[in-house]
């Protein structure tokens, strides 16, 4: 009874409640030696390496379970969570694709790999993404936000370089019809919300 991986499973549950997360982290590691597919004892030992604060050990980890469970998305989000907070945006993008390769319906998971985009300048492909946003949810705010954004930010970057126009980027006409579709939107949008967000909201897309 007392090698049963139930039985040891639960062991390190209490101990993980009652602060022995070394001992805990132990029998884990000891459990995913015998078996390397077991897949409550990783997810345990990677949340306790987050508590530590061992995150180099926890991506780690969680790469080496991925490698066994790569349909496991929300391992995939976790993993970009993880590298976000060492700002690795690339190897985070990477794990939000496999994300979406999943969830393609799922309009939040595009926003954060729109977003993530944006950040690391890829406009066209955060354009694409925010468009995608908005699909999936025709009123959501940030994703029309992002719209506006990136629309008027590719749309100076046109001005200032005239002779080098990206491959994948909207014409600037497309562009400016983009960004006040995403105006109109978003005004739409304030105007539910009273006098006072709405006012705000106007004199920034008017800036």
């Amino acid at each position: 009874m007392a090698d049963s991986q139930r039985v040891k499973r639960l062991s390190g549950l209490v101990k993980e409640a009652m602060g022995r997360s070394a001992e805990a982290k132990a029998l884990y590691t000891e459990m995913l030696d015998k078996d390397a597919t077991n897949v409550l004892a990783s997810k345990r030992l990677i949340a306790i390496l987050k508590s530590q604060g061992q995150t180099a050990l926890a991506i780690s980890e969680l790469v080496t379970y991925l490698d066994t469970h790569g349909n496991d998305f929300e391992a995939w989000l976790e993993l970009s969570h993880l590298y976000l907070s060492q700002h690795l945006y690339p190897q985070a993008a990477f794990c939000l694709e496999e994300v979406i390769l999943q969830q393609p319906a799922n309009h939040y998971f595009h926003l954060q790999y729109a977003e993530l985009q944006y950040t690391m300048g890829n406009l066209d492909l955060a354009l694409k993404e925010y468009l995608r946003v908005v699909e999936l949810s025709t009123d959501n705010v940030r994703g029309f936000y992002g719209v506006k954004l990136t629309a008027d930010r590719l749309m100076a970057e046109s001005k200032t370089n005239k002779g080098s126009k990206k491959e994948h980027v909207p014409q600037p006409a497309t562009l400016g019809r983009l960004s006040e579709l995403a105006t109109e939107r978003l005004v739409s949008a304030y105007n539910r919300a009273g006098d006072t967000p709405r006012k705000t909201a106007e004199n920034w897309l008017k800036g």
